[in-house]
């Protein structure tokens, strides 16, 4: 499938399918409540009002589909922070998220970035193992959260470029 996808940098409606599609996806995977997808809408808007020239976001297609989403954004002291990271269920297991993930730590070594943080959740298994194949580690866990109807463990991960 990883030849099949065609990676470009988010249009604008691209941004709107982001934010529908990880509300789709973890109401559908996880019972996250509406309000997960209202946070992925107001992370957009902030995004997008961010001024760096470094900050992109791509998306991944086969054919015309979009079936991926990725996002890397500036932070101080040389740390680039990953966020809209997805792949369709049904587009997993073929390479989509490790073509999107090597994508963005790439475009942070081509920029002298030293470090690539990113926070998910403890249910987000597939995903976890992705980062941890590419060599990401957790840096920090708090336990217990309680957002969006679902209890779990916030994760920060960390990967030294």
């Amino acid at each position: 499938m990883a030849t099949e996808l065609t990676v470009r940098v988010a249009q604008q409606d691209d941004h709107e399918w982001i934010i529908a599609a990880n509300g789709d996806v973890y109401a559908t995977e996880f019972g996250f409540d509406r309000r997960f997808q209202d946070g992925i809408a107001e992370k957009m808007r902030t995004f997008l009002e961010l001024p760096s020239p470094f900050n992109r976001i791509w998306v991944g297609l086969v054919g015309d589909k979009r079936v991926a989403s990725i996002a890397i954004s500036d932070r101080a002291d040389s740390v680039a922070f990953l966020n809209f990271v997805l792949v369709l269920p049904q587009y997993r297991g073929k390479g989509a998220g490790s073509t999107m993930m090597k994508l963005a730590l790439d475009h942070a070594r081509q920029h002298s970035f030293k470090q690539v943080q990113l926070e998910t959740y403890s249910c987000l298994v597939d995903a976890k193992a992705l980062y941890g194949r590419l060599n990401f580690r957790v840096t920090e866990v708090l336990p217990g959260q309680k957002a969006y109807g679902k209890k779990f463990d916030l994760e920060f991960w960390s990967l030294k470029l």
